[in-house]
């Protein structure tokens, strides 16, 4: 077959291109651990703006401060929807996150504390990194370096992404401001919107869109669609305010009933905070991070410091005089996001990849589940892995060779993305037992290739059509047009599928 077999049983495509990953968040990480974990072997550089990975889920470190830190950003990861993304269960084992144990709860109006689940952000399953949320991030790349060809996996930090231009035999040119190249490759991963968002030339001061300007002419409608959709994309503006609270008082601070503080919409208004996080440092300090609602410049160090104080002076205590809104703060910053968070709808689903252009999106901005937050970064880079895993997969098997002589390539339609099932009667023994009367011998396997799945099933010795299975998974031919496959967690999950009527992948290249 046109792979080998990991340790998962899931086929290795060979010979995957190269892909430029614009951004090293959450989403840029997920997608390079999620593509090696299903065999990619193709180069990957991912090129991020900041000092290290994370994004919005970094942590904040000083040089000059060696125990300060802070998670600035998200504060820990939740997760609504069932099943959990696949890369968070090997991000457990690897001791990367862990489950988040510390109280939390939620500020009514009238300032009285209610239930942590009224915040959207505290429900469901919550985790937060180990020694800070960049650990995700951090998490997800060792992941990706345990797979594939030693050093074929690299972060370029420090790197803004200028310049885009398509190169001629197809693939990209990608260089910086001045004009000075940082690589070529395959394919192009937007992980964020920034290279194609009007925001960008404001921010930067930018005459065009780098890849609006580099795709003119070239013709392709589902990326023309992909830029009209993003360009449409509001996001919302975060004003954050950092402090850090000397040894003395941080012990008041550590006491208090919660470690993360969630205000409901009518608390929102009255002080103008949509959450704290209150977060101990290594020599007694502590850091608290206060998320205001409004971006407006008047916001300033003194009136967020003023909101903080009247939220928590029913469990904190008095203000001290003087004027000073807190006791024990030792130093202060302000941080404004100016496009923290993205305001539905998002991308849609069927825009993740333009096979035309070889340009492919992932991130909290894609539709769905999770979206704009954290969860919904490893959906979108989980399935993005999966569409690229099937393509790369399908032109393997298109190219062929010898060993592709016994195999039958079958495009399916299920729950909405494409599988392509691989049967391989494999080697001949034993004949004569139930399963040869449907056309398949002992030996027989079926690849099925299928968002980021990559599963290489054995033959049953049932008799009737064919079908196959590991004990977790189950693939079946009653009806060639509508297969049954089945997984088997606890209960039994059942994904309905259809063939594609033609051996080729639909016209949104999925």
């Amino acid at each position: 077959m046109a792979g080998s077999r990991g340790e998962s049983g899931r086929a290795r495509p060979r010979n995957a291109p190269s892909l430029a990953v614009i951004g090293a968040g959450v989403a840029g990480c997920a997608l390079a651990a999620g593509l090696r974990r299903g065999g990619w072997e193709g180069s990957i550089v991912l090129f991020e703006a900041g000092r290290g990975p994370g994004g919005r889920a970094a942590t904040r470190r000083s040089r000059q401060d060696a125990g300060w830190r802070l998670d600035h950003g998200a504060p820990l990861l939740n997760l609504l929807e069932v099943p959990a993304p696949e890369l968070v269960a090997p991000l457990l084992d690897g001791g990367w996150i862990v489950p988040w144990q510390e109280p939390a709860a939620v500020l009514l109006g009238e300032g009285t504390l209610g239930p942590a689940q009224e915040d959207p952000l505290l429900r469901g399953s919550l985790y937060r990194g180990r020694q800070g949320m960049d650990d995700l991030c951090r998490g997800l790349l060792a992941l990706a370096q345990a797979q594939g060809p030693p050093d074929s996996l690299r972060c370029r930090y420090g790197t803004l992404v200028r310049h885009l231009e398509v190169r001629p035999e197809g693939g990209w040119r990608l260089a910086e401001a001045t004009g000075a190249a940082l690589g070529e490759a395959d394919w192009l991963v937007l992980s964020s919107t920034l290279l194609a968002h009007p925001r960008a030339m404001d921010r930067f001061g930018w005459a065009e869109l780098p890849l609006e300007r580099a795709t003119e002419g070239l013709g392709d409608g589902a990326l023309a669609t992909a830029l009209a959709a993003i360009a449409r994309m509001e996001t919302a503006a975060r004003t954050n305010l950092m402090l850090t609270i000397d040894p003395t008082t941080a012990a008041r601070w550590l006491a208090l009933p919660f470690r993360l503080l969630g205000f409901d919409s009518q608390a929102q208004r009255r002080w103008g905070l949509r959450r704290l996080s209150i977060q101990p440092l290594t020599d007694g300090r502590c850091a608290v991070v206060a998320h205001g609602v409004s971006v407006d410049a008047a916001v300033d160090c003194t009136a967020l410091e003023g909101a903080v104080a009247g939220a928590v002076e029913p469990w904190l205590g008095e203000r001290p005089s003087g004027g000073e809104a807190l006791a024990g703060v030792a130093q202060r910053q302000l941080m404004r996001w100016g496009a923290a968070f993205p305001v539905a709808p998002g991308l849609p689903t069927a825009a993740l990849v333009c096979p035309a252009s070889r340009v492919a999106f992932c991130g909290d901005f894609i539709e769905g589940p999770g979206f704009g937050r954290i969860e919904g970064a490893l959906r979108s880079a989980q399935a993005l892995a999966g569409r690229l895993l099937a393509l790369v997969l399908l032109l393997c098997l298109a190219l062929g060779g010898p060993s592709m002589a016994a195999a039958e390539v079958v495009p399916y339609r299920c729950e909405g993305d494409l599988l392509l099932a691989t049967s391989d009667n494999g080697a001949v023994d034993a004949p004569g037992i139930p399963n040869t009367s449907g056309g398949t011998v002992p030996g027989a396997t079926v690849l099925l290739a299928w968002r980021d799945l990559r599963l290489q099933l054995p033959r049953t010795n049932n008799v009737g059509p064919p079908s196959y299975t590991d004990g977790l998974w189950w693939w079946s031919l009653e009806d060639p047009q509508q297969p049954r496959f089945l997984h088997r967690r606890g209960a039994i999950e059942s994904f309905s599928c259809q063939a594609v009527p033609a051996a080729a992948p639909p016209d949104d290249g999925r």
